[in-house]
């Protein structure tokens, strides 16, 4: 199978998965998948980040941006501008962003990052009149609140997401985020112009991760601060992609599969919020068992099979029979 086949074969299943689940029309299953879904599009986001080797605390920053934008331009320019707004705005707040940060490494741009996610949270507060302050805004429901259409809805932009996802992994991308990851002056010599490069990581994975917020808050048509500008929504990215498998397209997308099939099934046998210790210990002992994520392991399984299949005999100089070596 070509890597071409499987990324189709994955676009397709997408397609069928969320096709099915909108045609059944069962609410669990449907609000099941539409978590998976936003969750998937986030650690994509920040994936794509990841992958120059900047770690991110800020999409939680995103994510709250474009829930707010769409609830603040709504009003003023009609829904569908308002959506094209939320790209515009986490493009031109990531850009902004970037310029100033994306000079820094490890820990110090994972620290700028999430005092962006704050000081927005802070500005929500003090600009009151306008956002709502405390008592939170009401952004646009999406698809006038019929789940079918709001799953299909998110599932064209977790599309659009895995495949932006696919471009920046192909030889005219990966093998510079490479470099700049792995060793950023060596790109510079090599011509590789790092910081543009970062930037435009930086803004794809701001406009996804926006994207996913304005999804989060057209769900209900309501949103606190403390919904979106919450660290949580920085930390579970990177969970699910550590999780599933960096650097991949379907890490993401089974870290999210499984990260909320653990937490259904801890809260159905536990319950209460007893389950959300589980829930957080299972996930520890997972990333500590597969440090390379469910890709990781999967990947090495098929190589120990074809390493098995192919298997090289001998033949016995004396008999010609076949003998294993």
């Amino acid at each position: 199978m070509t890597s071409w086949t499987g990324r189709v074969l994955t676009y397709l299943a997408i397609i069928a998965v969320a096709g099915g689940i909108a045609y059944a029309n069962k609410p669990f299953w449907i609000q099941l998948a539409i978590g998976v879904a936003i969750s998937a599009i986030l650690a994509l986001a920040w994936d794509i980040l990841s992958r120059t080797g900047q770690v991110s605390l800020g999409s939680a920053a995103f994510f709250g941006l474009g829930a707010y934008s769409t609830a603040l331009i709504e009003p003023l320019l009609g829904i569908t501008l308002a959506w094209v707004g939320v790209v515009v705005v986490c493009a031109l707040a990531a850009t902004l962003l970037g310029l100033i940060t994306l000079r820094l490494r490890r820990m110090y741009f994972a620290i700028a990052t999430l005092g962006f996610m704050l000081s927005l949270q802070v500005a929500v507060l003090v600009f009151g009149d306008w956002t709502g302050g405390a008592g939170g805004i009401a952004p646009p429901v999406v698809a006038g609140g019929e789940p079918c259409w709001q799953l299909l809805i998110i599932a064209g932009l977790l599309l659009a997401a895995v495949i932006t996802s696919d471009i920046f992994l192909t030889l005219r991308f990966r093998p510079a985020f490479f470099m700049i990851r792995t060793n950023p002056e060596l790109a510079a010599a090599s011509g590789v112009p790092v910081v543009k490069t970062k930037l435009l990581a930086f803004i794809v994975s701001g406009v996804f991760a926006g994207l996913a917020g304005a999804c989060y808050g057209g769900l209900y048509g309501y949103v606190v601060p403390t919904d979106v500008f919450t660290p949580n929504w920085s930390v579970l990215p990177l969970a699910i992609a550590i999780l599933g498998g960096m650097d991949t397209t379907l890490g993401p997308l089974l870290g999210a599969i499984l990260l909320k099939a653990l937490e259904e099934g801890a809260r159905t046998f536990i319950g209460g919020t007893g389950y959300q210790v589980v829930y957080g210990a299972v996930i520890i002992i997972f990333v500590m068992a597969l440090p390379q994520g469910v890709v990781g392991l999967l990947s090495k399984l098929v190589r120990a099979v074809r390493k098995r299949e192919t298997k090289p005999s001998s033949v016995s100089p004396v008999a010609g029979l076949r003998t294993e070596p």
